[in-house]
């Protein structure tokens, strides 16, 4: 009897990518200037609730550079950029991209780019003098420039930033940009808030005959790269300065939310994401707008050097700054099929495949809330990812943009099944006994609270899997940890911990790059 290929996927998502290439003929390739959007740093002193970073991890074991760029991986951040004929660079954070202030300054001197916006909470504003001086070190070093570039400031305010930090650290950086930058063009103030958040009138009570200009919605925050927002209006103050306003939807990011008793508010969280994809994303996050109506690629570089166009995260193939050369990260973004399909054919492309056989997979992704991982969340199933892999072959052959000739490298099992019926393709999908659990159990190295953390995901029903599958699971895993647990409630755990773990699943450093960032922190102890 013939074996079932998603028995055994990543052997063959690992022969898919590493053998099955459009050729450049026929490959759509994405020219214009691109958007970058880069976290300095995972550390934050506000430590916000809601924040889906839960910043609160300075005590972090070695290597740092899990969580903050070192100096030779801000080093290759700009190296990237100035590679990746960059029209919009975004530093933001989940952790406080000011912690870096000496990367700041650094970007707004060296990053080729037309324009740099640097979100932030403004904590750093507090003390007067020291507000001031910081506004007028990133104006001095974009003076130091060899070409032109414009810097955007943006503070988010609302109700939860307020309750921690205050509002004079915002009222001091206002008053700055009012009192010294006002005729500046290439040096702005602008401000952002959430939906329904009338923090922004409590900054206005501060400034008599202030006013609001009309609200217009899914505009973009300059016209060159169309970098959609919801909402955005004007705030005029008397003497004649005005600041523009972006309002965002709020996300509600939840690595554990309840996918087991479906009802109207999970319904309605999956259509606020699915309306961020079609309006401000143009249903493809990987790719940006250019105003000449060419299209470059959208870049999200994480603190700990992964890198990908948005989406396009896969926990099993990852490109890393302090492993991959520029040219490796592009040449691996189109040679991948699977990255490849989601420039050529979007969002809803990849949703509507995987949405066949693997429905939890497309509702996790999207009810968790957080578009930076979404693409990690709904390619993190093994057999999952062979099955879109095959589905996007077929269609590419379909299309005449692969032919049968150049599938000869690969096996033939998985030969077979790229020439079957897609019906029957979902069949022989759902025949195998494959899951998460099994997944779990074919990795080289046990790790306890590994597996807590999917037990706990599985509760929440955020996999399919049966509970035969459970009970095998529940065996391998008193078998390893040493313990006995019966059912999935015997490890429920919710502390800060837990959750930080969970990100981890989703944001690991790429092991190579771990492992040289260990070795030259080794090197460093040794001397």
């Amino acid at each position: 009897m013939q074996k079932n290929i998603f028995d055994r996927p990543n052997t063959y998502i690992q022969e898919i990518i590493s053998k099955v290439r459009i050729c450049e003929e026929k490959r759509k390739t994405f020219k214009g200037k691109t958007m970058a959007f880069v976290f300095f740093t995972k550390f934050c002193d506000v430590q916000c609730s809601h924040c889906f970073f839960r910043s609160d991890n300075e005590g972090a074991q070695l290597p740092r550079e899990q969580y903050e760029f070192s100096k030779e991986g801000f080093e290759k951040f700009l190296a990237f950029i100035n590679n990746s004929n960059n029209g919009y660079l975004s530093i933001l954070g989940g952790g406080e991209p000011f912690k870096r202030f000496d990367y700041i300054k650094e970007t707004i001197k060296r990053a080729k780019t037309d324009r740099i916006v640097i979100v932030t909470s403004g904590m750093w504003g507090a003390d007067e003098k020291i507000c001031k001086n910081m506004i007028c070190e990133m104006y001095e070093a974009l003076g130091r420039r060899k070409t032109k570039t414009k810097v955007v400031l943006r503070i988010s305010i609302d109700k939860w930033h307020i309750s921690k930090i205050g509002i004079d650290c915002i009222l001091n950086i206002i008053n700055v940009f009012k009192n010294f930058f006002t005729d500046k063009e290439n040096f702005e103030l602008q401000l952002h808030t959430l939906t329904g958040d009338d923090s922004i009138e409590k900054v206005m009570e501060y400034y008599p005959g202030c006013t609001k200009t009309e609200i217009k919605k899914y505009v973009s925050d300059n016209e060159e790269i169309f970098k959609i927002g919801l909402y955005r209006y004007q705030l005029h103050f008397n003497d004649g300065y005005k600041i523009s306003v972006g309002i965002a939807q709020i996300f509600h990011s939840n690595l554990k939310v309840n996918l087991r008793k479906p009802n109207m508010n999970l319904e309605q969280l999956v259509a606020l994401f699915d309306n961020d994809m079609k309006y401000n994303s143009y249903s493809n996050p990987s790719l940006v707008k250019n105003k000449n109506n060419e299209w470059g690629l959208d870049f999200l570089i994480s603190y700990n050097g992964n890198i990908a166009t948005w989406g396009n995260e896969q926990l099993y193939n990852l490109n890393n700054l302090y492993t991959d050369s520029y040219e490796t990260i592009i040449s691996n973004t189109y040679n991948n099929i699977i990255s490849y399909s989601l420039l050529d054919k979007g969002y809803f492309y990849r949703t509507q495949i995987i949405g066949k056989v693997n429905p939890l997979a497309v509702l996790r992704s999207k009810a968790i809330h957080i578009r930076d991982y979404a693409g990690a969340s709904i390619l993190e199933e093994n057999h999952t990812v062979l099955y879109y892999a095959i589905r996007v072959i077929q269609d590419y052959i379909q299309e005449g943009v692969i032919t049968q000739k150049e599938l000869s490298g690969l096996s033939k099992e998985l030969v077979d099944m790229i020439n079957t019926k897609a019906f029957i393709l979902k069949r022989v999908y759902k025949m195998s006994a494959y899951s998460i659990i099994q997944q779990y159990m074919e990795k080289s190295i046990f790790d306890e609270n590994e597996w807590r953390d999917l037990f706990n995901l599985i509760y929440f029903g955020h996999y399919a899997v049966s509970e035969e599958q459970i009970q095998k699971g529940i065996q391998y895993y008193n078998l390893h940890a040493k313990t006995k647990i019966n059912k999935l409630e015997d490890v429920l755990e919710n502390s800060k911990e837990h959750y930080q773990r969970l990100m981890e699943r989703l944001t690991f450093m790429k092991p190579e790059a771990k492992k040289l960032c260990m070795n030259q922190y080794d090197k460093l102890e040794a001397i």
